[in-house]
């Protein structure tokens, strides 16, 4: 399937849009965005022919998935960013949004359509008009936002495990509390380099207007939060597991103590059942009429007795 190119400009104040032959018509100085889904080679360098394409990033475009990163170039800036999305079979599941960003130029490349995108696109008049950093804050912005719901669902996920591991812990909520530890451990191997991204574009001063840095900073205090929160949940993780397996430990000690109480209740009355069943002659006991019913009364008033004396000192 070939790639679908969406270019967007300003011109003459209005927002124009048109296929990959529309970029011959744009003008020199007009803010122009160039998206492209699901890419393949030919697309991209058909665009490269326009608009600075460093050969590595473009083999970077090629190869999904890659990791977050910042690379700088003369006449651009490549940003690849991982969008999370959490899958609650298979932990978490990340979209590629790879960026070049130029003076007046935006390309975005991405295989799945992206939320975050699709927003953007909706009111790309007003962002492009302010300029492609704009638009490229707008896009992180809105892809940060996406992170909260995930981290809200991860912490309802161990507030519903806690309480029901507290409540009686069961082999399933192992399972289930060892998926959210996952998730919370690709999550950190995201959004903690992501963080390092944004500070680098802000600081890419060929590209970004001076008053754009304090709202990709914004954005970065936004993934320092969210960073928190993902730290502060895998502490809460580590204690769901303490809890899960103090409770198992509570439980086994409690079978193993009622396993001792039923086989000290049997070890007097095994001691009299082996006296008497002992081949001796002389038993007097043998030979009286009442003598089997005196001994088996007096081993339910022994079992009675220690029932009694371990419930009395709640051992039972």
């Amino acid at each position: 399937m070939p790639a679908t190119v969406t270019v967007r400009w300003i011109e003459a104040g209005a927002l124009r849009s048109g296929d990959i032959d529309a970029l011959g018509s744009t003008g020199a100085a007009a803010p122009v965005w160039v998206d492209v889904l699901d890419p393949d080679e030919p697309s991209l360098l058909a665009i490269a022919q326009r608009f600075p394409m460093h050969p590595l990033a473009i083999e970077d475009c090629l190869h999904f998935p890659q990791r977050p990163k910042i690379d700088v170039y003369p006449d651009s800036t490549f940003v690849i960013w991982l969008i999370p999305v959490l899958v609650d079979s298979d932990g978490v599941q990340t979209h590629e949004l790879d960026m070049f960003l130029g003076e007046e130029h935006l390309i975005t490349v991405h295989r799945e359509p992206l939320p975050a995108i699709d927003a953007v696109a909706d009111e790309a008049a007003a962002f492009l008009a302010r300029g492609v950093e704009w638009t490229v804050h707008a896009v992180l912005d809105r892809a940060v936002d996406a992170l909260f719901p995930a981290m809200e669902q991860i912490a309802d996920a161990l507030e519903d495990l806690e309480d029901a591991m507290l409540a009686r812990a069961e082999q399933e909520h192992l399972s289930r509390l060892y998926q959210v530890k996952r998730a919370l451990v690709q999550l950190h191997k995201i959004v903690v380099p992501e963080r390092d991204v944004v500070r680098g574009l802000a600081r890419a001063e060929a590209f970004v207007e001076p008053e754009a840095y304090m709202y990709f900073q914004d954005i970065g205090d936004h993934l320092a939060r969210a960073i928190d929160s993902v730290e502060t949940y895998r502490d809460v993780a580590s204690g769901a597991m303490d809890i899960y397996l103090s409770a198992q430990s509570n439980r086994m000690n409690e079978i193993m103590k009622q396993l001792t109480v039923i086989a000290t209740i049997f070890m007097p009355l095994t001691l009299i059942s082996s006296i008497y069943g002992m081949n001796f002659r002389h038993m007097p006991e043998l030979e009286w009429r009442y003598g089997y019913f005196l001994v088996l009364g007096v081993m339910v008033a022994i079992a009675a007795w220690m029932v009694w004396f371990f419930r009395r000192r709640r051992w039972w």
